[in-house]
């Protein structure tokens, strides 16, 4: 098969990296390695210069697209610049980024005939292909469209306590759309497929679950002595959704019982949430509490060696590559239960679940979670650490997930393109709405908002 997959995201990114980027890097090599052809759509910039690059004998091509880049061989330059510009001066800028993608993968669509094309909702980065499809523009072709769901913005807004702005709102309404529209979904959590299943309205058993791969991790050499005297790690970016807050709170109040432990945090400090968190602590113990920032990953690998455990206190998550990586260096992990974390950490045996007392009471949880860590013997933190990295590597596994993957994507190819050639109807929009749009067009299948400050000739 021939797949497109479309991230702005896909490493090395113009922005702080994430799970999204680690997943499409993983993937992408994995389809190729097994002697899939893979094509994939991310960001050029200054860290990533090239406009294409050859990697796996030919077998993975990436295809990169600037901001001010200008799609190849359009007609009517002027206008196409016009229009690009328009989309950055936007409530969403980043659009420009889905709309360019869209240009670009109908010429690999023609090209090179794609079978199956995938983008995450974050972003929408595929909603201008799935929206001139629909209304018929672009490519005769049409290989179905998969969406990925990682982490919607409304989840994401929400859990880090974000005001509704014209900005997310606009976000959330192009990711509702790429949902509701797609030819076939896939997550790697049941416990996000469910929260999506419900927000979006789709139904449950129209998601299929595969687990992130686990990639090249592997299990990290650690002196004896860091199973007793090694770091608590955290990594991850410094937002409110990923439980920071409640941790250093949790950590600094065990920390004055253990005057021995020490906290590392490596991750960019995306919410400027670190000068608060340090006021925050006790000025004898702000010395045991280390922020790093983002590292690259060969560091990252040296904070994981140094660490008796790692910790995933997130308010929300989906199924963290984070949590992947630390339990795949052989780390046993101290989580939260609000995410696929429970799904992949055996409480007691590859780590320390914090009890399920809501987000109100996370401090207190995850406080006994840490004391849990603690007063396990160094011994045992080891031989967790090895469950923890074998259970990963089986539930993860890159070649039973690849070949997951390989199987859906041919069922999704085989039934071909059905939502995607229609545009969506949004769940979101009021009853009334849905009510007078379903009157003034024949089965109510759309509802559409165009918004704009001012228009350009």
């Amino acid at each position: 098969m021939k797949h497109l997959i479309v991230s702005r995201e896909f490493p090395p990114a113009a922005y702080a990296p994430g799970g999204i980027g680690t997943y499409v890097a993983n993937i992408s090599r994995l389809l190729a390695e097994r002697g899939e052809v893979v094509h994939v759509i991310g960001e050029r910039w200054s860290g990533a210069p090239a406009q294409t690059e050859v990697r796996c004998d030919g077998r993975l091509v990436i295809h990169r697209i600037g901001e001010d880049d200008l799609p190849a061989g359009v007609r009517d330059p002027d206008r196409r610049g016009r229009e690009l510009k328009g989309l950055k001066n936007s409530d969403f800028p980043y659009q420009w980024f889905a709309w360019h993608a869209a240009l670009l993968a109908e010429q690999l669509i023609d090209d090179e005939g794609i079978d199956v094309v995938e983008g995450q909702e974050w972003e929408a980065p595929v909603y201008y292909l799935m929206l001139r499809r629909a209304l018929g523009m672009g490519s005769k072709k049409a290989p179905p469209c998969i969406v990925h769901l990682h982490s919607a913005t409304q989840f994401i807004q929400y859990y880090n306590g974000v005001p509704s702005t014209p900005r997310n709102t606009l976000m959330k309404r192009m990711e509702e759309y790429c949902v509701r529209a797609a030819d076939g979904l896939l997550c790697p959590s049941r416990t996000y497929a469910d929260q999506c299943a419900r927000a979006f309205d789709v139904p449950r058993d129209a998601i299929e679950v595969i687990p992130l791969p686990v990639g090249s991790v592997e299990p990290l050499p650690r002196e004896p002595a860091v199973w007793t005297s090694g770091s608590i790690c955290f990594v991850g970016r410094l937002e409110p959704r990923k439980g920071i807050v409640e941790w250093v709170q949790a950590a600094a109040r065990v920390a004055r019982e253990d005057r021995d432990v020490r906290f590392d945090f490596v991750g960019a400090d995306t919410f400027n949430l670190q000068a608060t968190l340090t006021r925050r602590l006790d000025r004898a113990d702000r010395t045991r509490f280390r922020f790093h920032g983002s590292k690259p990953r060969e560091e990252l690998k040296r904070h994981l060696a140094a660490a008796r455990s790692a910790v995933v206190p997130s308010r929300w998550e989906n199924f963290p590559n984070v949590c992947v990586e630390a339990m795949g260096s052989g780390l046993p992990v101290i989580a939260t239960r609000f995410g696929g974390m429970v799904e992949m950490i055996e409480d007691g045996r590859s780590g320390w679940l914090a009890r399920d007392t809501g987000v109100t009471g996370m401090v207190d949880s995850l406080a006994e979670a840490l004391r849990r860590c603690l007063a396990t013997t160094p011994e045992t933190k080891a031989s967790m650490g090895l469950a923890a990295a074998a259970s990963v590597r089986d539930l993860c596994d890159n070649a039973a997930t690849v070949e997951r993957h390989v199987r859906f994507r041919s069922d999704v190819a085989a039934r071909g393109a059905r939502k995607s050639c229609a545009l969506a109807r949004s769940p979101l929009l009021p009853v009334a709405a849905r009510s007078l749009a379903a009157e003034a067009r024949p089965g109510g299948r759309a509802g559409i908002v165009v918004r704009t400050s001012h228009l350009m000739a």
